[in-house]
C-alpha cells in the first residue's frame, strides 16, 4: 500500500502543463474560420466558372475551336479544383472530432498529408491547365479587341497569374505548417 502512495505521490508531482480555459473555444473559433475560408474558396470558384461559361455562350464559343479549347481548359481546370475542394471539404467534415486525441490527431495528420500530395501534383497541373487555357485565348483577343486592349489583357495577366501563385503558394504553406505542427 505504501508503494501504491509513493507512485500516486509521484504522479500528482508530474510536470504538466496547465490546460487553457479557452482552449476550445479556440478551436471552435479556429475550425470555423478554416470553414468559412474553405467556403469563400468555393463561392469564388463558382463564381469564376459561372463567368466563364456565361463568357462561352455569348461568345457562341461552340463555333470557335480555338475558343472552345482555350475556355474548356479554363473551366475544366477549375471545376476539377472544385470537385477537390468539395470532397476534401466532405472528408474533414467525417473527420472524428469527439474521438480520442491520438486518433484524431492521427487522421488529422493523414488528411494532411493527402492535401499536401494534392498540393504539389495536382494543383500545378489545374493552374498550368488554365494558364495555357487562357494564352490559348490570346490569339482571338488579339484578333478580336483593340491592340492596346489586347496588351492590357496580355501585361495584367502576368500579374494576375503571379498573384493568384503567390496566394495559392501561401494556402499550400499555411496546410504545411499545420501539418509539421501535427507531425510534432
Amino acid at each position: 500500500m505504501e508503494e501504491f502512495k509513493k507512485i500516486k505521490k509521484q504522479w500528482d508531482k508530474r510536470g504538466l502543463p496547465p490546460i487553457p480555459e479557452s482552449g476550445i473555444s479556440n478551436i471552435a473559433r479556429r475550425t470555423e474560420y478554416l470553414k468559412r475560408k474553405q467556403r469563400i474558396t468555393g463561392v469564388v470558384l463558382v463564381v469564376t466558372i459561372a463567368v466563364l461559361i456565361g463568357f462561352y455562350f455569348y461568345l457562341s464559343a461552340y463555333k470557335n475551336t480555338d475558343l472552345l479549347i482555350g475556355l474548356g481548359l479554363m473551366v475544366g481546370s477549375l471545376a476539377l479544383r472544385l470537385l477537390f475542394e468539395y470532397t476534401n471539404s466532405i472528408e474533414k467534415e467525417k473527420l472524428p472530432i469527439y474521438s480520442p486525441m491520438k486518433v484524431f490527431k492521427k487522421r488529422l495528420t493523414a488528411y494532411y498529408t493527402r492535401r499536401k500530395r494534392i498540393h504539389f501534383v495536382l494543383t500545378p497541373v489545374l493552374f498550368t491547365t488554365y494558364v495555357v487555357g487562357f494564352f490559348w485565348l490570346l490569339p482571338l483577343f488579339e484578333r478580336n479587341l483593340s491592340q492596346s486592349f489586347y496588351w492590357y489583357i496580355l501585361w495584367s495577366s502576368f500579374f494576375v497569374f503571379a498573384g493568384l501563385a503567390i496566394l495559392i503558394w501561401t494556402q499550400i504553406k499555411k496546410e504545411l505548417q499545420i501539418l509539421k505542427h501535427l507531425q510534432k
